[in-house]
């Protein structure tokens, strides 16, 4: 395949050898790629600071056989966001993100627009710019619509007539209060029109937009508790990550 050229978050790094590591990068060209950096854990490599996990990198890569690994030939920091890796809390936010994205970003499926999420997201987290769970709630249920998967949420499921204030993740359905009298599910999330508007919001804004948005404290950690719940049974599967956050967080790391 020879020279290529690849713009990207490094959103996962293993040790290969003594000195080497392999990076999972996700790249808006190549969609999730691999990649050999070789000899980066000297302090002597040129590229050391080029492949830290979380980076946002330009690289010149180098494939020699189809499907062998990327090998990098040199690369430019565009964003290092070294403020997350000084954090345990915010490397802890950052990798359940990234282990989200590597999930829904394939290899050679380009997906930009998940791609600038994730690169807004760890711009938030890293700048302090909002709560937490909010950035979190945010990026949980903007991949949902992203990747087809966010029922409307906008008006109620069976009048279509009313703002919803119940929903029902395991159908799909949200019911305004007199619609939801007649409904019965165990599965019920009474989320409130606040919260349902914020997510019927985050679902149909502009991506530059979709962060913009305001709510109380309580409503910012439930609507973070119901994305991770939705985002899980939706996608079908556990991010072994997300334990990992909520253990940080109960420590108050």
């Amino acid at each position: 395949m020879g020279i290529v050229e690849a713009e990207g978050i490094i959103t996962r790094e293993i040790k290969y050898g003594d000195s080497s590591r392999i990076l999972t990068v996700l790249t808006r060209q190549l969609g999730k790629i691999s990649v050999l950096a070789g000899g980066v854990r000297t302090n002597k490599s040129g590229l050391l600071a080029t492949t830290q996990l979380f980076s946002h990198v330009s690289f010149q890569l180098f494939q020699g056989r189809e499907k062998s690994l990327y090998k990098i030939n040199s690369g430019d920091i565009l964003t290092s966001f070294s403020s997350i890796r000084e954090s345990l809390t915010k490397m802890a936010y950052a990798s359940y993100f990234c282990e989200v994205a590597n999930d829904v970003i394939q290899e050679n499926a380009p997906d930009e627009e998940q791609l600038n999420l994730l690169l807004n997201t760890l711009y938030l987290l890293a700048g302090d710019k909002l709560p937490y769970p909010q950035i979190k709630g945010v990026f949980e249920f903007r991949t949902l619509a992203l990747q087809g998967l966010l029922p409307d949420l906008s008006r109620c499921s069976v009048c279509g007539e009313h703002p919803p204030a119940q929903f029902h993740p395991l159908s799909g359905q949200c019911y305004c209060p007199s619609c939801a009298e007649k409904q019965s599910s165990p599965d019920t999330a009474d989320t409130g029109e606040a919260v349902l508007c914020a997510i019927a919001y985050i679902g149909s804004a502009e991506s530059k937009k979709v962060f913009s948005f305001s709510l109380s404290e309580s409503a910012s950690n439930y609507l973070s508790r119901l994305g991770e719940y939705c985002l899980e049974l939706y996608l079908e599967r556990h991010f072994k990550t997300l334990d990992y956050l909520k253990n940080v967080c109960e420590l108050g790391g």
